[in-house]
C-alpha cells in the first residue's frame, strides 16, 4: 500500500536527520521530518542529473515513486492531520518551465504569485489550525520563489488523564523534582504501556496515548545515559511494530529486578489464586508530564536534510542568478496535555535575490480601478477558479468546470438593498 510505503520512507528519513536536528537543539526539540520530505518529493520531479540523484538518495526512492506517493498522500492524508503545500513565485520570475512543473504537482497544491507577508502569515495560521501564527520566511520584494508545506493536528483523549502530585511519582534523581508540582496519570494503561527491550536503547518504558481521532502519541523513556538519538531510534522501533501490526518487544516483569529502574518501580505481593503456579503481571499506572515545545530548524545547517539539491532545482525553475540567496527553515510546535495532543509545522524553501533588497531607482506605478458604469455582460459558470498558475491559464475545479449556468446582459443599474433580506442569517 502507498500509505505503508510513505510511512517507511519518512521513517527512514527521520532516522537519518535526527542527529542534525539535535545538533541545533541542546534541550527540548520538536520537528516534522514529514514536512521536509514532502517538499523534497515535490522538487524531485523537476530535478535533473546530479540533483535528481541526490534527491532520490535522500528520499529513499525514485523520482517517479516520490511523485506518485506525494500525490497519494496529498489526496488522502491521515484523517487526524491537516496537510497543505503551496508554491509562490514573483511575477517577474514566472517561467514556462516553472509553469510546467506546477501543472505536474498534485491538484491540491496551491500556487500563485508571491503573497504579502500578511497573506503568508494568514496561510500559516489557516493550515496549522492556528497553532503557528507567522510564516517562517520573510516575504518581501527580494523573494523570487517559495515552496512550503503546512501540517497541523489537534486531537483529544477519549478519557482525560488524571492529575497527581509530582512528588509522589518523581524518582529521587529526577531533574524535575524542583520544577513541577503535578503530573498526568494514566491509571488504566492496559495494553498501552510496557517495558520493552529495544536494539537502540536497551530497556525502555513505553506509553501509547491513543486519541479519539485516529492518532497515537508514543512516549519512550530510556536510561538517562543513553544518547538522545538512540532513544528516538527506540521510539521508531516501537512505532514500526504498531505499523506492522506486530507485538511490541515487551519484557516480562518477572525477568526484571524488583525495585527501582531508570523509568519504573517494580514491586510484588501475594494474591489469592485457584491455580498453583500462577503468576500475574501488569502495569499498574503511568505518570508523565504535560509538555509544550516550540522549535525552529535551519535546514541548510547539515547535508543530512538534503535540501541543497532541492534549492538548486528551485533556482533552475526561475532562472538562476549569481546573487541568489537560498533559505530552508522549519518552525514547529507541539503540546501534550491532560485532554489531548496538538502539533503543527511549517517547512519553507525559498530563493531570494539580494540585489532587490535596496531599491536604487524609481519607476512609475499605475493602478487601475475597474468601473462597470455602462451596459456589460455577465456569465455564471459551474466550479470556481483556483489560484492561477504562473504563466499559465486559470484552472477550474468541479467535474463540470466551466459549464455555463446563467448569462446576462446588464442594461440598467438598480439601487442596492441596504438591509439584509428577511429570513437571512443577518436578519
Amino acid at each position: 500500500m502507498s500509505s505503508d510505503r510513505v510511512a517507511e520512507l519518512v521513517e527512514g528519513y527521520a532516522r537519518r536527520v535526527y542527529p542534525a536536528v539535535l545538533e541545533q537543539h541542546a534541550g527540548a526539540s520538536v520537528s516534522s521530518p514529514l514536512g521536509v520530505w514532502l517538499l523534497l518529493a515535490a522538487c524531485v520531479s523537476a530535478a535533473q542529473g546530479d540533483d535528481r540523484a541526490a534527491l532520490e538518495e535522500v528520499l529513499g526512492c525514485s523520482a517517479a515513486d516520490a511523485s506518485d506517493l506525494l500525490a497519494g498522500f496529498m489526496a488522502a492524508p491521515p484523517p487526524a492531520l491537516k496537510a497543505a503545500i503551496a508554491v509562490w513565485v514573483a511575477a517577474a520570475d514566472a517561467t514556462e518551465r516553472l509553469a510546467g512543473w506546477v501543472r505536474g504537482l498534485p491538484g491540491t497544491v496551491e500556487s500563485g504569485f508571491m503573497p504579502t507577508q500578511q497573506e503568508a502569515d494568514a496561510w500559516a495560521r489557516k493550515n496549522t489550525l492556528e497553532l503557528i501564527k507567522s510564516f517562517p520566511l520573510e516575504i518581501d520584494a527580494t523573494m523570487r520563489i517559495v515552496l512550503a508545506s503546512a501540517l497541523g493536528t489537534k486531537v483529544s483523549w477519549p478519557v482525560p488523564f488524571d492529575v497527581v502530585p509530582a512528588v509522589e511519582h518523581l524518582g529521587e534523581r529526577s531533574p524535575w523534582r524542583a520544577t513541577v508540582e503535578w503530573l498526568l496519570w494514566d491509571s488504566h494503561p492496559d495494553g498501552r504501556a510496557l517495558i520493552a527491550s529495544t536494539r537502540a536503547a536497551g530497556l525502555v518504558a513505553v506509553h501509547q496515548a491513543v486519541a479519539a481521532e485516529d492518532l497515537t502519541v508514543i512516549s519512550v523513556s530510556a536510561d538517562p545515559d543513553v544518547p538522545r538519538t538512540a532513544v528516538l531510534e527506540a521510539a521508531h522501533e516501537v512505532a514500526a511494530c504498531a505499523r506492522q501490526h506486530s507485538p511490541s518487544p515487551a519484557c516480562s516483569l518477572f525477568d526484571l529486578s524488583l525495585g527501582t529502574g531508570h523509568s519504573w518501580q517494580i514491586s510484588e505481593r501475594e494474591i489469592p489464586t485457584y491455580t498453583v503456579g500462577d503468576r500475574v503481571e501488569r502495569i499498574g499506572g503511568v505518570s508523565l508530564p504535560a509538555w509544550r515545545i516550540e522549535s525552529k530548524l535551519d535546514l541548510q545547517a547539515s547535508s543530512r536534510f538534503g535540501t541543497a539539491a532541492a534549492l538548486e532545482v528551485m533556482r533552475e525553475l526561475v532562472g538562476p542568478r549569481p546573487d541568489d540567496i537560498t533559505e530552508a527553515v522549519q518552525a514547529a510546535v507541539a503540546a501534550f496535555t491532560r485532554y489531548g495532543f496538538e502539533a503543527a509545522a511549517i517547512t519553507a524553501f525559498g530563493v531570494r535575490a539580494s540585489s532587490r533588497g535596496v531599491p536604487r531607482e524609481t519607476v512609475i506605478e499605475r493602478t487601475a480601478v475597474l468601473r462597470f458604469d455602462h451596459p456589460y455582460a455577465a456569465i455564471a459558470i459551474a466550479g470556481w477558479p483556483t489560484s492561477p498558475q504562473p504563466a499559465g491559464p486559470t484552472r477550474l475545479s468541479s467535474a463540470f468546470a466551466g459549464l455555463p449556468l446563467f448569462s446576462a446582459w446588464v442594461q440598467q443599474p438598480q439601487e442596492p438593498q441596504r438591509e439584509p433580506p428577511v429570513g437571512s442569517p443577518d436578519d
